[in-house]
């Protein structure tokens, strides 16, 4: 090549160089020495000889809330000796922070060590600030149709184009959002991973205690996370309801246990009704679950003392329908009536000054009210004059499977009930439910009250007797109670995390199964069985307390150190064995070599991410030239795009992180059981 066209090529480049917005740099990595094209100065305000060419003096400049993520892929560039993006807030030369998007790539030597690395930068400042003024923009556009009429085609061209800016603005949005909410919840499961571990081996009460707060200030940190998330796609007209045949009854009662934690801690009775027809309806199981579970953490977290209800009306309206009415109360200081018309608005609490005593995100009752709507229901708010807070859910939902009732004979009565609780009021509700039934009940304090009705021997005997958890103690001795009443059904009614395991042993040992609390109309329906009748057992502890198949090896599919830490630790600890890939192409390898009965897949991982090497490895399934295995997704990404997208690929389920030990192995025992 002559010297002419090098110098003719040269000038090509500059000027390619100087027409071209980007800035452009190149770093020598042996001298250190860095090059800034003109057009790089100029994007941040520079003159030439202002930036020093000196190493890290441009890294400086980025956010330090930044500075983790761009050094992190300019590290994977290094060592990979490939491609790097980033975006950043970079300090201008008048002291701005502007939003950058980069590139580059890193080349080798001869000998294949990195010699230089280079790249462009391009200002990408306007796209944040277009979410800001897309309000703005409306209002707008609202004055210029008004303003237009004469000119209607200049009118409709201009709404045109501010249809499509708008669009634009809420697809920046949702892409923020869901960036967003990946990257917060991808480090929020490693801080509540090894919280969790971390509590599980504390000896100290003090550090018990500093743990569990820091658990549950994770917890509140991903609630806030998943509201704005909620919003968002609500707002965006993006509910979608999945209709499928469901048990409310037990779906309700379950919802409860979820929250019987947070309420423990508060020493709050959690009182729990279903009265009426319980006929299996079409409905969007999830959506009820929201509704309910944000109702009941509203009535716990605003009650300092007593109790909060969960109560259900079902009554059949015609053949095909069954109206349904879930009231959730509390005993809390209720919401002053100049406050009541806003609670459904979003961003809106009852106090919003800064001495409030309870955070929040002022989405919950909002989201709440709106799935509600979407359902073709409404949520109504009630104040009684005596004080507490009075949330009432209304729906119409189609019957899927209609129950037939018997009716109630002498032959089929129940029978006389003792239950057995730690106070009045706490054993009531359940008495009630019963009565309703046709059983005699009683409410006896503590074990010490029935021995003394025992040796009495005034009242008839029982033929069932439900031990409630709040009157377990530690140690307590059954034996007696159960050689006076030999023929008795006897239950422990217990909490889903409830955990004594002598005691539980003990009660086996006596015939003395575990129910958990609360009873749902078939548990209920079930204790009217004679013990020497055929009929399905007495419920265990639930899905969450069901042992795995120990042993069991599963292939943990993770590139984040961290999050590889917390899943090896909590798989262990459900006695499951582990093998670790950090990539997709590690996961392939992995499962030929040796078929693991279960893969967790990460999604987004640099190269292969977690989609492509599932369906790479169903691939080879299909092929035979791997066994197959369960595929769950184990991932920070939360919307119904992505789970669409791992079905799609072949996986069986999707996790989201951040993860629990409960909710792992509530999941896992789907397809490991003992």
């Amino acid at each position: 090549m002559t010297p002419t066209d090098l110098t003719s090529r040269w000038q090509r480049c500059q000027r390619a160089l100087a027409a071209s917005q980007d800035g452009f740099w190149e770093r020598d990595l042996r001298t250190q020495a860095v090059w800034y094209s003109p057009s790089f100065l100029q994007l941040f305000g520079f003159a030439e000889g202002d930036l020093p060419s000196a190493r890290g003096a441009a890294t400086a400049r980025v956010h330090p809330e930044d500075q983790a993520r761009f050094k992190a892929a300019y590290r994977v560039a290094l060592r990979c000796l490939g491609n790097f993006d980033y975006e950043v807030r970079f300090l201008d030369a008048a002291g701005q922070w502007r939003w950058v998007h980069g590139s580059g790539r890193v080349w080798p030597d001869d000998q294949g060590q990195p010699a230089f690395i280079s790249g462009a930068v391009a200002d990408v400042h306007r796209k944040t600030t277009a979410l800001h003024s897309l309000e703005q923009h409306r209002r707008e556009l609202e004055a210029l149709v008004r303003e237009r009429t004469a000119g209607l085609e200049a009118a409709l061209a201009l709404a045109e184009q501010r249809r499509l800016e708008a669009e634009r603005a809420n697809a920046a949005k949702t892409r923020f959002l869901a960036h967003m909410s990946h990257e917060i919840r991808t480090p929020l499961n490693g801080v509540l991973g090894l919280t969790e571990l971390a509590l599980r081996g504390a000896q100290q009460p003090d550090q018990r205690r500093y743990l569990a707060v820091a658990q549950q200030a994770g917890q509140s940190l991903l609630q806030v996370i998943s509201d704005v998330l909620d919003f968002s796609r609500i707002e965006a007209g993006h509910v979608e309801l999945r209709h499928q045949p469901v048990d409310l009854a037990a779906v309700l009662a379950g919802t409860l246990r979820g929250v019987m934690p947070l309420a423990r801690q508060r020493e709050l009775l959690l009182m729990f009704d279903w009265d009426g027809d319980t006929d299996r309806v079409l409905c969007d199981e999830t959506g009820i679950r929201q509704i309910v579970t944000n109702l009941l953490g509203n009535a716990i977290k605003f009650t300092a003392k007593g109790q909060v209800s969960l109560h259900a009306e079902a009554r059949r309206t015609d053949g095909d329908h069954l109206a349904l009415a879930i009231h959730v109360c509390d005993t809390g200081p209720g919401i002053p009536e100049a406050l009541r018309h806003r609670v459904f608005e979003a961003f809106e609490q009852g106090d919003d000054s800064l001495a409030r005593r309870h955070g929040g995100t002022g989405l919950g009752l909002t989201i709440a009210r709106r799935l509600a709507q979407a359902m073709g229901g409404d949520l109504r708010l009630h104040c009684p004059a005596e004080g507490g807070t009075h949330f009432s859910l209304h729906l119409q939902l189609p019957i899927a499977d209609p129950v037939a009732t018997a009716p109630a004979t002498a032959a089929n009565a129940p029978g006389q009930a003792w239950l057995v609780y730690h106070q009045v009021a706490a054993g009531d509700w359940l008495a009630r439910r019963m009565q309703r039934l046709g059983w005699q009940t009683r409410v006896l304090i503590g074990l010490r009250e029935a021995q003394d009705q025992l040796r009495a021997g005034t009242a008839p005997l029982p033929d069932v007797v439900l031990l409630a958890e709040p009157a377990l103690r530690p140690g307590m001795d059954l034996a007696a109670l159960r050689a006076a009443l030999p023929a008795a059904r006897m239950h422990l009614l217990i909490r889903p995390d409830w955990h004594d395991p002598a005691l539980e042993g003990d009660a086996a040992a006596l015939q003395i199964t575990p129910l958990i609390a609360p009873l749902t109309p078939d548990d209920l329906q079930r204790l009217r069985q004679p013990a020497d009748a055929a009929r399905p057992a007495a419920p265990g502890p639930g899905p969450d307390m069901t042992a795995l198949r120990r042993d069991a090896e599963v292939l943990l599919v993770e590139d984040n150190p961290v999050n590889q830490l917390v899943g090896q630790e909590f798989l262990r600890a459900l006695g499951l064995q582990v093998r670790l890939a950090a990539s997709g192409d590690e996961a392939l390898s992995a499962c030929a070599q040796r078929a693991p009965a279960l893969v967790l897949m990460d999604l987004q991982m640099p190269g292969m991410d977690g989609l492509e090497a599932t369906a790479r490895l169903r691939a080879m399934q299909h092929e035979g030239l791997w066994a197959g295995a369960p595929i769950v997704a184990l991932t920070a990404h939360a919307s119904d795009a992505d789970r669409a997208a791992c079905q799609a690929a072949g996986m069986s389920a999707v996790l989201t992180k951040p993860l629990s030990l409960d909710y792992l192995r509530q999941h896992l025992v789907r397809w490991l059981p003992a």
